[in-house]
């Protein structure tokens, strides 16, 4: 399990398919296709294991300010 975090909150659920130096290759439960999701992007970032939620309500709520 994953998350794809954006900063406006959305939480995308999904899988990591790959995983880059750069990117994760993200696939969310309900898209036919695969995004990427660049590391060094300040807006989206992808979580993964048991506190991924956590994880990503943290992120957000330090990128909002």
């Amino acid at each position: 399990m994953a998350i794809h975090a954006k900063t406006s909150g959305l939480l995308i659920g999904g899988r990591v398919i790959d995983e880059t130096e750069h990117n994760w290759i993200f696939q969310a439960i309900d898209n036919k296709r695969p995004t990427v999701v660049s590391k060094s992007d300040t807006k989206n970032k992808v979580f993964t294991g048991d506190n991924a939620v956590d994880e990503a309500m943290a992120w957000i709520e330090s990128a909002r300010k």
